[in-house]
């Protein structure tokens, strides 16, 4: 039977992100407890491992991939943070904190938004936003982004 819900003409569809992590269990364990996300199901094989975490519905997915042969793992800078959206910063950030997370930088604000980042114990890096950013304009949003780049760029060079 036909999927409806795209049509041959539709671009693909945004379905998940994938991290490679040191020890698949760990990282299972701190995106289950950081941010409530459910292990939905797993890929096993003789060379790689991978668990599908999902969140609420309509949200993408989290693929955790794990290399089998203990090979070392780098993370590089060519990509951005995955985002989660939240509804009280606080809580989560000292819910992530006490899941494994450090927080990376202050917490800042912009307007009605507050936005903090933290990195997972393998070192991807996670930026929280509160609800309000998602109700900001295009404009106030971009405007946000760019002076938090600058602040976390000066922040890092001193």
């Amino acid at each position: 039977m036909k999927d409806k819900s795209l049509d041959d003409t539709d671009p693909a569809l945004f379905s998940f992100v994938k991290l490679t992590v040191s020890d698949i269990d760990a990282a299972t364990r701190f995106f289950v407890d950081a941010f409530g996300m459910t292990h939905a199901d797993t890929v096993d094989t003789p060379a790689f491992r991978e668990h599908m975490m999902t969140g609420r519905k309509g949200s993408a997915t989290i693929v955790l991939f794990h290399w089998k042969d203990g090979r070392a793992i780098e993370t590089g800078n060519g990509y951005g943070p995955v985002g989660m959206l939240t509804r009280d910063l606080d809580a989560d950030l000292t819910r992530a904190v006490k899941a494994g997370a450090k927080q990376k930088g202050e917490t800042v604000s912009f307007g009605p938004a507050r936005i903090a980042f933290v990195l997972t114990p393998d070192g991807h890096e996670i930026e929280t936003c509160d609800t309000k950013i998602v109700n900001a304009t295009f404009q106030n949003r971009v405007a946000c982004l760019l002076k938090l780049s600058f602040k976390i760029t000066k922040t890092s060079t001193t």
